[in-house]
């Protein structure tokens, strides 16, 4: 598999996989592989299926809702908003989390949380007014290879969400495609040290809850972090202050790139062996913008990959010139960035990069 050598921008959140290849034949399948049948599992409150029982056939049995519709959520899951989320071709979306009572969220790496068994997440999709599918993310075992993720798709009255483990183009009548379990591990496990899950983290909840929701100092306050970060004094937060030197343009485009680009584009993942660019930002590295590793790994640095007029990965001042912003835009024939998971460019997202490498200074 080619893996093109720029930000990969968009894409999927926060899908991991059990411990089986589901890209595996259906005659080596396990019970819960893409082309196999769903066993029954019986409905109940989010950890009331037994790991054996094999995944929910349908959305009501996840434990998310108290009805099929899901016009209510039960008790003991909390809703919650990235501070920059993931561009999925304009869908409006909603997130929650449920944690297992009595257990916490490791974060001795702060950079990278990982999950106690029985964790269970859920993100649902909204697509020109039609809700379309709700996915869930469910830690069945004690390690991160263990993640389960199935999307749930609607029905046309609304009414239920069954799984669809093989995913569906065009779900409900929309442009929402709706991807195949296999396909999360496409950006998801590209970290296989991260933990799997991508928008619960500290630089992502590290800002005031909007109503209803829970936010860092929420989840501090709860007891939920094994090892809490110190509160820099100030009620509430933020914990990690953003870069005291940052303009709006830079702090948009490195945020953005951060939410919809780190999962493959960091450090530890495979991609970096290839493609020397990290867009993942870490707590340690918030003193500069300039001591960021997204400017260390792209301001005036040669592309891995030749694109037509990119003279460098950003190009200070000049994003006609920068193969980040080629890419991204698909322009002068190049592939464009992400390579699944979005069909239509960000223009939000575009304006973004844009703006910040014009601001970005030659020296």
């Amino acid at each position: 598999m080619r893996v093109i050598c720029v930000a990969i921008i968009g894409g999927l959140v926060a899908c991991g996989h059990h411990g089986a290849d589901p890209d595996a034949s259906p005659a080596d399948a396990p019970p819960w592989a893409p082309d196999a049948p769903l066993p029954d599992a019986p409905p109940g409150t989010p950890d009331a299926t037994p790991i054996d029982a094999g995944p929910p056939q349908t959305l009501l049995e996840t434990g998310l809702c108290a009805n099929a519709a899901c016009d209510q959520i039960n008790s003991g899951i909390y809703a919650f908003t990235p501070r920059w989320p993931l561009w999925s071709d304009g869908a409006t979306k909603k997130r929650w989390i449920y944690l297992p009572p009595g257990t916490q969220i490791d974060t001795s790496d702060m950079d990278w949380w990982h999950f106690p068994q029985g964790t269970k997440l859920w993100k649902e999709f909204t697509r020109d007014g039609i809700r379309v599918e709700t996915r869930m993310y469910w830690k069945q075992g004690a390690t991160d290879d263990t993640w389960f993720q199935m999307a749930y798709v609607w029905n046309a009255t609304q009414d239920d969400a069954v799984a669809t483990p093989l995913g569906q183009m065009n779900a409900n009548g929309t442009q929402h495609d709706v991807p195949a379990r296999s396909d999360c591990r496409k950006c998801h496990d590209r970290n296989p040290q991260g933990g799997r899950i991508l928008g619960f983290s500290a630089l992502q909840l590290d800002v005031p809850a909007k109503p209803s929701e829970i936010a860092l100092d929420d989840i501090v306050k709860m007891g939920w972090l094994s090892k809490p970060p110190a509160s820099n004094g100030s009620i509430g937060g933020p914990y990690f202050p953003l870069w005291p030197d940052r303009t709006p343009e830079a702090e948009a485009a490195l945020g953005y790139m951060h939410a919809n680009c780190g999962q493959c584009h960091n450090e530890p993942s495979d991609v970096f062996q290839v493609c020397p660019r990290i867009f993942h930002l870490s707590v340690a590295e918030l003193t500069s913008v300039h001591d960021t590793k997204t400017y260390i790994t792209t301001i005036k640095q040669t592309p891995s990959i030749t694109v037509a007029n990119g003279t460098y990965v950003v190009a200070p001042g000049d994003p006609d010139h920068s193969a980040l912003y080629i890419h991204f835009t698909g322009a002068n024939g190049a592939e464009r960035m992400p390579p699944l998971a979005t069909e239509i460019i960000d223009p939000t997202g575009q304006a973004a990069l844009k703006a910040w490498i014009q601001q970005v200074p030659a020296n």
